[in-house]
């Protein structure tokens, strides 16, 4: 964990491990979808269920070490851009289709996103 401590005590390495842990959370959703496939309480249903328990746990550990580095409401912010890798791999994995209001509920996201956080460099100052 020590390497881990050094590569995080610059900013924009504690950013790189935030999209890295959502990205790690977003396949949950693909471990959920596909364990919906099966029946429940079938191998194949618990295969995917118990992947995406480990998954959820992982990510759980690097979202405390994200929380040690920046304030919950600049973390939790970042959660945001699930919505679109989770779009990503509903396209990619499972071909389905996404409508224009999604697009624009995400581009809605993204900007309360980037508006909420005009101002984080000056709370750093305050």
């Amino acid at each position: 964990m020590l390497m881990l401590d050094k590569f995080l005590e610059k900013k924009k390495n504690v950013y790189l491990f935030a999209l890295l842990a959502i990205v790690i959370e977003s396949f949950s959703t693909v471990c959920l979808k596909n364990a919906g496939k099966y029946p429940v309480f079938s191998i194949g249903y618990i295969l995917y269920f118990v992947n995406a328990v480990i998954i959820m746990g992982i990510y759980a550990v690097m979202w405390q070490l994200i929380l040690e580095h920046l304030p919950l409401t600049t973390a939790y912010l970042r959660k945001g851009i699930t919505y679109i890798i989770s779009y990503l791999w509903a396209y990619l994995f499972f071909h389905e289709k996404i409508s224009m209001m999604q697009w624009i509920g995400t581009a809605i996201i993204l900007a309360g996103m980037f508006v909420s956080q005009l101002d984080y460099g000056k709370k750093d100052e305050k």
